[in-house]
């Protein structure tokens, strides 16, 4: 489809249709109930001229919000007619980073990698407002309905993306944190809320303060010319094909950045530190390094080094954002 048209700003064309709102089971499945009209999220709002952006051919939206999201922007389900006529079920949203939508129409042309988009701006209604239309996968996100198998299915389409990503030049900073400051938080917190095992943090962070300089310098040593997901975890893979199947697809490209693999691997790896029993056998990390490699990408012959400076100073911050992870 080409790009949509730019239109005037909207004027009287809002409609009062109603809201819907979103809160996930404790299977993953969406569990969708109305809203009051007079709770509408923006996308609600400028769903009539969202609609004669995508030329007639996205049918009403059912708007809704999750429980995570805290702007003003909205997600969707409708469905949008294709090139052959055919309506296809799709997820809207809008407004969008910019920068995921640019990944998402960089990604079209690599199989397996990111879900179909079918129409998407930078503008709507003559404000600048970055929305997508894309397809609406059938299955997911990635779970234990997929037996084990979710892991493996996420791996390789965590290669296919990163292939995908290094055909694109890498511009901007990776990100950088204040590793002091983060272990001065650790042990501040470790004093305050009074921490199960306070004793063997207490010392561990003292070590810590030894080794951390050293660790540091390390850690910046790495490469960060790749690209990194910057938001890799299961809840952001789906599939078209029901468990045990796939292939996976990822989405949600918000956070997409320059770094290092690493980076995404050690994230995903430290979401089951206390949940080893879900892995099984598998080494997240070493699954990646492979599957990079047979996607054709480079990895250090010290990797595994840098991958335990990183686990260090992952495990060092843990006391310091008990309110995001939320165990020790």
């Amino acid at each position: 489809m080409s790009e949509p048209q730019r239109l005037d700003p909207p004027e009287d064309r809002f409609d009062r249709g109603g809201v819907v709102s979103v809160a996930v089971s404790p299977e993953g499945e969406p569990q969708i109930a109305q809203q009051a009209n007079g709770d509408r999220p923006f996308g609600a709002s400028l769903e009539p001229v969202l609609r004669e952006a995508c030329q007639g051919r996205l049918s009403p939206v059912n708007w809704f919000r999750t429980d995570w999201q805290r702007s003003g922007a909205a997600t969707g389900y409708a469905t949008f007619r294709d090139d052959g006529g055919i309506e296809q079920p799709v997820v809207v949203k809008l407004p969008v980073p910019p920068q995921e939508r640019q990944w998402l129409l960089r990604l079209q042309d690599f199989e397996h990698v990111a879900p179909r988009l079918y129409a998407h701006g930078d503008t709507l209604g003559g404000y600048d407002i970055a929305w997508v239309v894309m397809e609406r996968l059938a299955q997911g996100p990635l779970s234990a309905a997929w037996g084990g198998a979710e892991f493996d299915l996420f791996v390789q389409t965590a290669g296919r993306f990163y292939a995908a990503a290094a055909t694109f030049p890498g511009h901007g900073q990776p990100r950088r944190k204040d590793w002091e400051a983060i272990l001065k938080r650790s042990r501040q917190s470790v004093r305050s809320h009074g921490l199960a095992h306070e004793q063997r943090w207490t010392h561990a962070l003292k070590k810590v303060h030894k080794k951390l300089p050293k660790w540091v310098e390390t850690w910046e040593g790495r490469d960060t010319s790749q690209w990194c997901h910057g938001d890799l975890h299961l809840g952001n893979a789906m599939t078209r094909a029901q468990p045990p199947d796939g292939p996976a697809l990822l989405f949600d490209y918000a956070e997409v950045r320059p770094g290092h693999w690493l980076e995404d691997a050690i994230y995903l790896e430290h979401l089951y530190w206390a949940r080893r029993h879900r892995l099984g056998d598998r080494r997240l990390c070493r699954m990646i390094a492979r599957q990079r490699k047979e996607n054709g990408l480079p990895n250090e012959p010290d990797w595994p080094r840098l991958a335990s400076v990183m686990r260090a100073l992952l495990a060092m911050s843990t006391p310091a954002m008990l309110h995001a992870d939320g165990d020790p």
